[in-house]
């Protein structure tokens, strides 16, 4: 591999770390503000909607443009062929949906739903229509332009959305927000890029893609039942306020799993797929990969876990106090899932989606068995046990295809992350004793916070001076492997 490709990787991986959390940044302010205005009921509201524009969403995906980003060579004679088919979706998705809006309105007994998703159906059909042009970005790892588009994206939904809901007070300036977000992103992809798509039908050139698209196909429909499935029945057996709840508490919980799994599918999978020729390059790649997300994401689960009392006391208010307990569940799942992520855009790239579909096949079982007695038995909080022991089942085959590809095994695995699973453990313990002590009131829950940061941080310092647990050197290892 070239320094110019290095170069632009590493690149890569900063713009699109960079997006993740300026538009991570806009949608806390965006969901902030409809938190405090609006009730969890219209939130809830929205959630159906959307939920039903991505149950069609997964039972049509192709994996086109996965096969178009793999592939090494004569990627755009395949261009317009997979343009043809997301705007032929587009419109078939939206009319499946306007025709479903008032039976679904009947069974949900909302009536306002029935025109919530006919709206909503705008949003679905100017997605089909964006360029596909744009998908030569990530092929070519020029992030920083998709970078800008995603932050026009991001500013032109809140900037909307914001001012809607205060002046409104209703769901429907979150779906203004919504729908000008996704048009302003279509208008800038054929800005941003001079390919310019035309209708195009070969049979020929759809089944080369297929060719590859058919397991990511068969995993997005199994994705969607094991990550959304829980939505639906929750949505329907325990109302539009419980889904409000639910989706709060998962996404909260997620935030920072959610985050490092974009930057992981964005950069890993184009990356790997450019290495895949040089297996020790993958290896160390994805050790490296690992080493930095499992740093990253265990500590800030821990902030999570502890934090939520004080964002829902002080920040989104005490209507949402039911979630507190879903979200000290959810982020055990969240820690679990950005470590089964890793292995995902390693399989695809190395041509072995069948081994993605295969991990995530014990986690569709699981929870198409345990979800319905969750929900009627022990209500939310089943369901977030459900979605925790679910995310586990992954580990066999997770081992069992990173042993296979890039020779990684258990005993590897746990001495590459040892530093950073002590690091969060002692964390945990600074977090529990400065609570016990300062905790109460405003003052008291905030100075519990950083006098257990501040504490943490202390200890580190010390052990790293003075035993064999060295945090600060372990993030001086991941720039130097950066660079």
């Amino acid at each position: 591999m070239t320094k110019t490709t290095k170069r632009a990787l590493v690149s890569g991986s900063f713009w699109v770390t960079a997006t993740e959390v300026l538009v991570a940044i806009i949608d806390i302010a965006r969901q902030i503000v409809a938190a405090r205005v609006l009730s969890p009921s219209d939130i809830g509201l929205m959630g159906i909607a959307l939920l039903y524009i991505a149950v069609l969403d997964s039972l049509s995906k192709t994996g086109f443009d996965q096969a178009l980003i793999q592939k090494s060579k004569d990627v755009e004679s395949l261009l317009n062929v997979a343009w043809t088919w997301h705007v032929l979706r587009g419109f078939l998705l939206a009319g499946l949906l306007a025709a479903a809006a008032p039976f679904l309105a009947d069974w949900y007994e909302l009536p306002v739903l029935r025109d919530l998703i006919w709206a909503s159906c705008i949003h679905v059909v100017l997605i089909g229509l964006h360029n596909i042009g744009l998908l030569m970005f990530t092929r070519d790892l020029d992030f920083r332009t998709l970078f800008i588009i995603g932050a026009i994206r991001a500013a032109t939904q809140a900037g909307v959305a914001i001012p809607a809901i205060i002046i409104r007070g209703d769901v429907w300036g979150l779906l203004l927000g919504t729908v000008a977000g996704t048009f302003t992103s279509l208008i800038i992809s054929y800005i941003a890029h001079p390919f310019r798509p035309r209708p195009e039908f070969s049979w020929k050139k759809a089944k080369e893609l297929t060719s590859y698209g058919k397991w990511i196909t068969v995993l997005a429909i199994l994705l969607f039942i094991i990550v959304r499935g829980d939505d639906l029945l929750v949505s329907r057996w325990l109302g539009p306020t419980a889904l409000a709840f639910y989706i709060f508490a998962y996404d909260f919980a997620n935030l920072p799993t959610t985050k490092i799994c974009h930057v992981l599918g964005k950069v890993a999978f184009p990356t790997y797929s450019r290495m895949q020729e040089d297996s020790e390059m993958v290896r160390s790649a994805f050790v490296e990969t690992m080493r930095a997300t499992l740093l990253l994401s265990t500590h800030i689960s821990v902030v999570l876990w502890v934090i939520i009392h004080e964002v829902v006391a002080y920040v989104v208010g005490e209507k949402w106090r039911a979630v507190v307990p879903l979200v000290r569940i959810l982020v055990i799942a969240g820690w679990i899932r950005s470590f089964a992520a890793l292995a995902g855009p390693l399989f695809q790239a190395l041509k072995r989606p069948d081994l993605d579909l295969k991990m995530n096949l014990p986690r569709f079982i699981i929870t198409a068995t345990l979800i319905w007695p969750a929900i009627a038995y022990w209500e939310l909080e089943g369901v977030s046990w459900v979605v925790v022991v679910a995310i586990a089942s992954c580990s066999p085959t997770w081992f069992y295809g990173v042993k296979k590809l890039v020779g990684v095994g258990p005993g590897e695995v746990l001495r590459v992350n040892a530093v950073a699973l002590l690091s969060a453990t002692i964390l945990i313990g600074c977090f529990a004793g400065a609570r016990h002590l300062l905790a109460g009131g405003l003052w008291g829950d905030l100075g519990s916070v950083a006098a257990g940061l501040v504490s943490w941080a202390a200890i580190m310092l010390v052990a790293e001076a003075w035993t064999p647990v060295k945090l600060v050197s372990e993030i001086r290892h991941l720039r130097k492997a950066l660079k």
